[in-house]
């Protein structure tokens, strides 16, 4: 299993809303349909083993899961109808839903969502920008190359520990990328903070 990431005080309010926090990965994550995905992915081998969550955010948790020696982060988008009350924001001028969606089925706009990040990461792949590497895609599922060693995920830009040199050196190197971001692969980083990953930071030092 993967280690703990969280302080004392943390794991002590994690065991208090146990069960509140597990049926919300229930119903937000891990619902029936979801799990038989999984199931069917473990029978044809896309990994061997699949363990805990490493990261939770308002449209997806990641897991940390293995085939043989190898690391993967399974990234499981959300279903629930309640995580796409303000999905309007996000999906305004994508090309697919240009004459519309259905906002009563959040199983097929989910799956869209899904594809539509699975084929930003091969274009940035294309491009030879630093991410993680996609793997699979099975409906609202993507498997993808694991930021991290032996379970531990990749720390976050904000907790990356760097003398003023190296901050240097990564924020023209930032610069580049979003450059190449835009020109090459026609993409804009919506959410460039210093709680993303330091993937930059691990391919440079």
């Amino acid at each position: 299993m993967i280690k703990s990431y969280l302080g004392k005080s943390k794991v002590k309010n994690m065991k208090k809303n146990k069960d509140r926090k597990n049926r919300s990965t229930v119903e937000l994550v891990l619902d029936p349909r979801t799990k038989l995905i999984l199931y069917k992915m473990l029978n044809s081998r896309t990994f061997d083993q699949i363990f805990g969550c490493v990261s939770t955010g308002k449209e997806a948790n990641v897991y940390y899961a293995s085939k043989g020696n190898k690391e993967m982060a399974i990234k499981i988008f959300k279903t629930s109808i309640l995580v796409f009350k303000d999905r309007d924001r996000y999906v305004t001028g994508e090309y697919r839903f240009r004459q519309g969606y259905c906002k009563k089925n959040p199983r097929k706009m989910v799956k869209m969502w899904a594809e539509k990040e699975f084929r930003n990461l091969k274009r940035l792949q294309k491009a030879r920008i630093p991410c993680p590497v996609s793997l699979h895609l099975k409906r609202h599922i993507i498997t993808m190359q694991y930021l991290g060693e032996n379970g531990w995920p990749a720390p976050r830009l904000k907790d990356a520990k760097l003398n003023l040199s190296c901050w240097q050196e990564l924020y023209y190197k930032l610069l580049k990328y979003v450059r190449i971001f835009f020109w090459k692969a026609k993409l804009v980083h919506a959410d460039l903070s210093e709680y993303e990953y330091f993937i930059l930071i691990k391919k440079s030092h």
